[in-house]
């Protein structure tokens, strides 16, 4: 449980640290960004997901440096596969921020952070699916399944961000209901934490501590934007957790929200081509702050619509409310399955 604390620690150090700088060198090199949902529409520096990325990278390190050193009880596979794998999404969200790719590149270019989680046959194959019984998937999970589910987990991270505040504190509920899970797994179970899940708790871990760190910085209203470059590495983070720790259960739980706001996506795109209107990514701020949106054609969008007064930060912390709901809610029904066999995930 020291990792744990440990990687939380590390990661939050990190980002309060550096953030103040890369907010200064950002806006000296004009690498800013047009906070959309403001009247007066200021330009804030953009790209501070490098300072996210750094921060998840160097306190996974760190464990692995005290591992090799401490003998830390921390097993280094799944630690590397997902090291590599978070580095290979940031690399992919800087190329996106600075090459703009299109719409059909961003959805299919994570299957490649995916690639060291497949690759090191990181999770377990056998799922235990309600009402249909325990399924061995063998080789298909490491080249089906992982792959799908991570490229899923960072696309809909990275699209279900926008407003101030919002991806960040949406990684943050995720990672801590998934650290909470492990940390209380002992209490509800006369076993010990598994190696796997210890795994999974110190990656989310890194991901928690840097997520708050850059919550202070990043909430409405905002400092500093996240980019693609932080998006995508969060995406990845909480992606390789899950699947390390074999929490697939928790994890279609967690990530209805997402998986809904991906659906009106899709819906939105075939309403506006049949309706020949013009497609907008963004909402537009009425004079006294509150959101006018087109419909409710993102999870985001949804509140706006419906409620004529939703300002951007009320909407935020409504939606962060909900997600805390659904994701403690999960992690409680789990557990409390988790001794008869339901709640092992």
């Amino acid at each position: 449980m020291l990792e744990i604390l440990i990687a939380i620690i590390v990661s939050f150090i990190v980002v309060v640290l550096f953030t103040p700088n890369a907010i200064k060198i950002l806006k000296e090199k004009g690498v800013t960004g047009t906070d959309v949902h403001k009247l007066d529409r200021p330009e804030i520096p953009k790209g501070g997901g490098y300072v996210i990325l750094f921060a998840i990278v160097f306190a996974l390190l760190v464990i692995i440096g005290l591992t090799t050193f401490q003998s830390l009880e921390i097993e280094m596979v799944g630690l590397f596969a997902a090291l590599v794998s978070i580095l290979m999404a940031g690399m992919i969200g800087l190329l996106d921020d600075n090459l703009d790719f299109k719409n059909r590149t961003k959805i299919v270019l994570p299957l490649v952070a995916s690639i060291p989680m497949a690759a090191m046959s990181v999770g377990t194959p056998t799922i235990s699916i309600p009402f249909i019984g325990t399924i061995n998937f063998g080789l298909f999970y490491a080249l089906l399944i992982v792959p799908l589910m991570m490229t899923f987990i960072i696309d809909s991270t990275n699209m279900y961000a926008g407003m101030n505040g919002l991806e960040a504190g949406l990684s943050a509920i995720n990672a801590s209901g998934l650290v909470t899970f492990v940390l209380l797994i002992p209490y509800f179970d006369s076993h010990t934490i598994t190696t796997e899940q210890m795994e999974a708790g110190v990656v989310a871990a890194a991901l928690l501590g840097a997520s708050i760190g850059f919550l202070i910085f990043n909430r409405y209203p905002a400092k500093i934007l996240t980019g693609d470059v932080g998006t995508l590495p969060m995406g990845a983070t909480m992606a390789a957790a899950l699947i390390i720790g074999n929490m697939d259960r928790l994890a279609i739980i967690m990530y209805i929200p997402f998986g809904l706001n991906f659906l009106l996506y899709i819906v939105y795109r075939f309403y506006a081509k049949r309706k020949q209107m013009q497609w907008v990514k963004f909402a537009k701020p009425r004079e006294d702050g509150s959101l006018e949106v087109v419909g409710p054609f993102t999870v985001y969008w949804i509140l706006p619509h419906f409620f004529k007064d939703m300002t951007e930060k009320r909407n935020v912390q409504i939606l962060l409310l909900l997600q805390a709901i659904l994701v403690y809610g999960a992690v409680l029904l789990l557990l409390i399955g988790y001794p008869h066999g339901v709640g092992w995930i």
